[in-house]
């Protein structure tokens, strides 16, 4: 069984790595698949790169149960990634600014997170409420009509999609060639929905099958 668990990446409020520490100890999983690129997962273990809070969990959980755990996420270079988050950065901006709803919904999101912590993360209403997000930047962005900005969203659209693809593939060679009875993916909750669509459709073409558990907190 792999229990996927969505996430934020950042401690607020009850979403927090002691909070997520103890789901994981619950689960008592046998291997962790970690939204991490393998280029910089030695740098997060040995100290040299700062926590997530994610990996900060799992280091709590590492000092009591030595168990296995892997990167999952694309390699990507430091160059890429840093212009990847600047231009987000820029695009959140605008939508904040462009329209009071996303604002509203931006500042819903950390609340809710902030107060209800994971169990809000993996449900319905942040689901309905990143959909509802999603359909406004499309919104925005036909209203604004500024190709930059469009080719900018596009791109990181793109590069998302590759992500989440490449952590499906390693997920499933990893399971094919080692065998465990409970493995946990912990994932940031904006990807929750669009990966259990992708790994739905990867079982079909593929005609691999793993036992996921995508509702813990019901």
């Amino acid at each position: 069984m792999v229990t996927l668990i969505a996430t934020g990446h950042n401690e607020q409020g009850v979403c927090n790595s002691n909070e997520l520490y103890k789901i994981i100890e619950r689960i008592a999983p046998e291997v962790i698949f970690e939204e991490v690129p393998p280029n910089k997962f030695a740098a997060v273990y040995e100290g040299t790169c700062e926590d997530s809070l994610e990996t900060c969990a799992i280091k709590m959980y590492l000092k009591k149960y030595p168990i296995l755990h892997f990167p999952v996420d694309m390699e990507i270079d430091d160059i890429t990634k840093r212009r990847f988050r600047e231009d987000l950065s820029k695009i959140s901006f605008i939508f904040n600014d462009y329209s009071s709803e996303y604002n509203y919904l931006s500042n819903q999101l950390n609340f809710l997170s902030e107060q209800m912590g994971f169990s809000y993360l993996n449900s319905d209403q942040c689901r309905e409420l990143l959909e509802r997000k999603h359909f406004l930047e499309d919104e925005i962005l036909q209203s604004l009509n500024l190709e930059q900005l469009t080719e900018a969203y596009k791109a990181w659209l793109n590069f998302i999609d590759e992500r989440r693809n490449e952590m499906i593939k390693n997920i499933y060679n990893h399971s094919t060639n080692n065998k465990y009875e409970k493995a946990l993916f912990l994932i940031g909750a904006e990807h929750r929905r669009p990966l259990m669509d992708k790994i739905n459709e990867f079982e079909k073409n593929n005609k691999l099958q793993l036992n996921w558990k995508y509702d813990y907190f019901k």
